[in-house]
């Protein structure tokens, strides 16, 4: 079985996103990829909305054992993230400036920054 995997970002009331993943079977419609995070977010982030511009297709991969068990019982796995700050904490590594342009730019949300200067990084937050 290969699977499909959502990457998604959802603006908490806080000014906070809420990312996660969601892992469907590869020929699972995006509506029902939709309906899945929906339920995710009523669970654990009320409130949040969520569309094709919040939830868009990454990548396919093989799926891990609890992956499977996930989908096989309820049809999609959730992977989620730590919640990504509104605002960069001092002296931020390159993982938390990646997930601050992505949860504060939809046009950068999901660009490839591998081999991207931290100096480049910080050019683009400071025109958000």
């Amino acid at each position: 079985m290969q699977v499909s995997v959502f990457d998604t970002y959802i603006r908490k009331p806080d000014g906070s996103t809420f990312h996660f993943d969601v892992i469907v079977p590869k020929e699972t419609p995006a509506e029902q990829v939709l309906t899945f995070g929906k339920a995710y977010i009523d669970a654990n982030a009320p409130g949040g909305h969520i569309s094709a511009r919040e939830c868009q297709f990454c990548h396919i991969e093989e799926p891990t054992p609890e992956m499977v068990s996930d989908i096989l019982r309820q049809g999609y796995h959730i992977l989620g993230f730590d919640d990504i700050p509104a605002v960069l904490p001092e002296q931020p590594t390159r993982r938390q400036l990646i997930e601050h342009i992505r949860a504060n730019s939809e046009e950068h949300r999901f660009v490839n920054f591998r081999g991207v200067e931290e100096g480049a990084l910080w050019e683009i937050i400071r025109s958000l």
